[in-house]
């Protein structure tokens, strides 16, 4: 969850300045991951976990203008 923060900027004390941080495939991967773990231990199936943490992924390529993954 601390990445999923960190890439919201959660973190910063200055929202209005939108410096995200580099999102790689690497990141992403590591936030699907973290996503999937917490839907999951919320008691979402398995299913509706991946579709809500892949539109998490797609939404933040979108914000950076960044072209989404396939497997996203």
């Amino acid at each position: 969850m601390q990445e999923y923060m960190e890439m919201k900027g959660t973190n910063e004390p200055d929202q209005e300045n939108k410096n995200y941080k580099e999102f790689t495939e690497e990141r992403a991967k590591k936030l699907y991951e973290e996503l999937m773990l917490q839907y999951l231990k919320s008691g979402t199936s398995e299913i509706e976990a991946d579709r809500k943490a892949k539109a998490i992924i797609r939404k933040q390529c979108s914000i950076r203008g960044k072209p989404i993954w396939p497997w996203a």
